[in-house]
């Protein structure tokens, strides 16, 4: 019955939608679908909409991150002006969102009695719709992560750079990745999804890049997805603490951004955290310019803290 009643919602916006010469937000749960009507707008800026192009990718290469349904949604008839994407357990993704838009895209997913835990996007666009979505509703934004993006300019990889040399890590090296990508979720405090089907990708796609000392110990990582739309995003990159301050992060990125702009890449991104400035001016010494800012954010139920659910 709830099910039926939220299709009837969906149809009942979809009708007022149109009566008033409105364009409806539509979803789907086919990547294939979604990516006729999202990927040239995506496309079109690849640096700026790198995380929805390479959600595409994934998904078409088979990759979940839960067992909840994925939901994808475009805005727009002939040519598409806006795209979103939901893979939980990760917040909503909004990539493209006019500002126009955002009313109806809330009253869009509150028809379908979509879950939304949180959103990301970048700072506007997430305050907006975090504003919107709260509006009427028992429900506070909390912000978990302020980031920035930023594009490659001109690689300068560190002069001198530190002991040791880079290299491509191998199936030996499959225990350290995955315990270092599983530390950098902890530090970072990401959702604990499982990291060994990427590390195994990564490492089989030669995108996943070691530091060794003068010794031969690892003793930094820096991965990166297959380029999608020509533009490649590193990440993440880790150090552990007893090796940290020694540049070894910035040789192991410099090293991996080299990689992917000699292989598969026209341009390579990657995001930082603005709470860390150690991270952010290293990136920029080797070459990486700011883009733009990101916030993430997750509703909260006023009372009780936790992240607010639908009944299930």
């Amino acid at each position: 019955m709830a099910t039926r009643a939220a299709a009837g919602n969906a149809l009942d916006v979809r009708a007022w939608a149109r009566h008033r010469g409105l364009v409806p937000w539509q979803f789907t749960d086919d990547i294939e679908v979604y990516a006729e009507h999202a990927w040239e707008l995506l496309a079109d800026r690849p640096a700026e909409n790198t995380l929805a192009l390479t959600v595409i990718e994934n998904v078409r290469a088979g990759r979940r991150w839960s067992a909840e349904p994925l939901l994808f949604g475009w805005y727009g008839t002939g040519r598409t002006s806006g795209a979103i994407s939901l893979t939980p357990p990760y917040e909503l993704l909004l990539a493209a969102v006019p500002a126009d838009t955002v009313d109806a895209l809330v009253g869009a997913l509150r028809a379908r009695a979509v879950h939304v835990p949180g959103v990301h996007a970048d700072t506007a666009t997430t305050d907006r719709f975090a504003e919107a979505w709260t509006t009427g509703r028992r429900l506070r934004a909390s912000t978990t992560m302020r980031l920035r993006l930023y594009a490659l300019g001109a690689l300068r990889p560190p002069a001198p750079p530190p002991a040791g040399r880079p290299r491509p890590a191998t199936d030996a090296d499959f225990g350290v990745a995955t315990e270092w990508f599983t530390a950098f979720q902890r530090e970072v405090e990401s959702h604990p999804v499982s990291v060994e089907p990427v590390v195994r990708e990564r490492i089989g796609n030669a995108l996943l890049w070691l530091w060794e000392d003068s010794a031969g110990t690892v003793v930094a990582l820096a991965g990166r997805n297959q380029a999608a739309a020509g533009v490649a995003r590193v990440g993440p990159v880790y150090t552990p603490p007893a090796h940290r301050r020694r540049g070894y992060g910035a040789a192991v990125t410099a090293a991996c951004t080299l990689d992917a702009l000699r292989h598969d890449a026209a341009n390579v991104v990657l995001f930082t955290d603005l709470a860390n400035p150690t991270s952010n001016a290293i990136y920029q010494q080797i070459g990486y310019r700011p883009v733009r800012d990101h916030k993430v954010v997750r509703f909260l139920g006023v009372r009780s803290g936790w992240c607010a659910a639908p009944p299930r």
